[in-house]
């Protein structure tokens, strides 16, 4: 038999705000968006993700890195439909595709 177990969960109001706003965005109920929460930090999947984005902001840190040193190396004009091309390669990479 599959037993419910019911917990309170304290919050301060910032963060329960912050909570109802993503809630309301994805359109679930509070309580709802606070179970998956708990579902993905009990599986690690929070983990993966905040590692995952990490790594994303990291790499995009090296190519804006990469940028600027390509800019004061010449100084030439910047084309930036080519940047704007880059950026988008980077990021389809960066999400596997």
């Amino acid at each position: 038999m599959n037993v419910t177990k019911v917990i309170t969960l304290q919050m301060n109001a910032a963060d329960y705000e912050r909570l109802e706003a993503e809630a309301e965005r994805l359109g679930v109920a509070p309580t709802t968006l606070a179970q998956r929460y708990v579902r993905a930090g009990l599986s690690g999947k929070a983990q993966f993700r905040s590692a995952k984005s990490r790594q994303t902001g990291l790499a995009a840190l090296r190519g804006l890195a990469e940028l600027r040193q390509r800019l004061s190396d010449d100084g030439s004009r910047v084309d930036v439909v080519e940047i704007i091309a880059e950026g988008r390669e980077e990021r389809d990479q960066a999400q596997g595709g």
